[in-house]
């Protein structure tokens, strides 16, 4: 879909502006309770969104600035050729150092918040509630396009090594919150094996019902000792005694 043919007069030059100011970290404000209306979110939870969003959406749209790359353009759909995989992994540190310079002013449960979202695609979903509010001035997560480069912003840091620099506790007995947008569950992805098979450590899943939904952390658990051929069989029997395989949709958890 061509953009400019569907949408006033005067929107593409908006959108440059918003691409212009958000490189100089100059971003729309977004209402996240409003957004996550069905979340029921608390003060930390919001400061932790708002923490990640002034954070990761300058550095993204700096690589997309550097590049060329129009995220509002057709060919965001499918990109290709253009060192965004490389681009965009080298601003992971970069990154980090951005979130660690502001959580130093944060109180440790947001902190916490920020390891938990950012593991599980916390910056994908700020840069996708930043295009719905640039593109329609709503607070709305944009579901129509950038699907092709949202694992590019998953950051491949070690679920500890990131807590570490967060200072923060992994292992901490902290809520881990899912957000509910329309009828999808954000949040629901791993960056990593070891971030499931943490994950499960701390209760949040169980390792049974992962390994049902993706055969790539099946493998990953049961070569750990965390479950179990049987125990997998036993849950599939649970859910699905005629084992209608339909009825088992998988899911691809590691982004």
């Amino acid at each position: 879909m061509n953009i400019s043919k569907v949408v006033p007069h005067g929107f593409d030059q908006n959108l440059q502006f918003h691409r212009q100011y958000g490189v100089n970290s100059i971003l729309p404000e977004i209402d996240w309770s409003t957004l996550f209306k069905f979340s029921k979110l608390d003060e930390t939870q919001i400061a932790a969104l708002e923490t990640l969003y002034r954070s990761a959406v300058p550095l993204a749209l700096q690589v997309f600035d550097e590049l060329n790359f129009d995220v509002f353009a057709h060919n965001a759909y499918k990109p290709q050729g253009l060192g965004l995989f490389d681009r965009l992994a080298e601003q992971e540190e970069l990154l980090l150092q951005s979130l660690e310079a502001e959580s130093n002013c944060l109180s440790e449960a947001t902190r916490h918040q920020i390891w938990s979202m950012l593991l599980r695609g916390g910056a994908v979903l700020v840069f996708k509630a930043w295009l719905g509010k640039v593109k329609t001035d709503q607070n709305q997560l944009d579901k129509t396009q950038f699907d092709e480069l949202s694992d590019l912003l998953f950051i491949k840091t070690s679920p500890f090594e990131l807590a570490q620099r967060l200072g923060v506790h992994a292992n901490s007995n902290q809520d881990h919150i899912f957000l509910m947008y329309d009828n999808d569950v954000y949040l629901d992805r791993f960056n990593s094996l070891e971030t499931a098979a943490l994950f499960v450590d701390l209760g949040v899943y169980d390792a049974a019902f992962l390994s049902l939904r993706d055969d790539r952390v099946a493998d990953y658990l049961k070569s750990r000792g965390y479950v179990s051929d049987e125990q997998i069989d036993e849950l599939q029997c649970a859910l699905n005694p005629l084992y209608c395989t339909d009825l088992t949709p998988k899911q691809d958890y590691i982004a």
